[in-house]
């Protein structure tokens, strides 16, 4: 009689996961942040936007200065829009199939708010040729971002636009929605 006798199958020996100490886990973390306190305190040259007066912090002149002209400009906004000047092609960021549009005398090319002003958001080069600037809103930035996206949305419905034979979901100057 030959019997075949069948072996259990062997199941493969994992080892337990190795599981740091708890106290070395974080060690050299603490010993990091040791380091950079140790460097500020003995360099806060190195830090200029820092200065010490009586034993205490504060913030350099120059720093307070920045925010202050930054927390202006969040309330002195201005929403506007870019429009045509004259009939022409102008660049167009989301027609399907092309990357310019025909525009007429006044059309809306984009809307945008900015907290900087025209000079300073558009630069040297400015916005491209055939095309003005123009303020709709003067507010606090975030009510200008509003404005701005009300008419982003609506500009859908614009006769300049739904005359097209393929209308716009949104001005050929705005990249996206806002």
């Amino acid at each position: 009689m030959n019997a075949i006798i069948e072996t259990p199958p062997v199941k493969p020996v994992i080892p337990a996961p190795h599981t740091p100490d708890p106290k070395k886990r974080y060690g050299w973390l603490f010993w990091a942040i040791a380091l950079v306190i140790i460097y500020a305190a003995t360099h806060l040259d190195d830090f200029p936007f820092l200065v010490e007066k009586d034993g205490k912090y504060d913030l350099s002149p120059e720093r307070k200065a920045k925010l202050k002209r930054e927390l202006d400009e969040i309330d002195e906004a201005v929403q506007y829009v870019i429009k045509a000047k004259k009939p022409g092609v102008y660049p167009c960021y989301h027609c399907e199939g092309t990357f310019s549009i025909f525009l007429n005398k006044d059309e809306v090319w984009k809307y945008g708010t900015t907290r900087i002003g025209q000079g300073r958001r558009y630069g040297q080069d400015g916005i491209p040729d055939g095309l003005t600037y123009q303020e709709e809103f003067i507010g606090d930035y975030g009510s200008c971002l509003k404005q701005e996206k009300i008419k982003i949305y609506f500009y859908a419905i614009l006769p300049e636009n739904t005359v097209r034979e393929a209308p716009l979901i949104r001005p050929p100057g705005n990249k996206i929605d806002l």
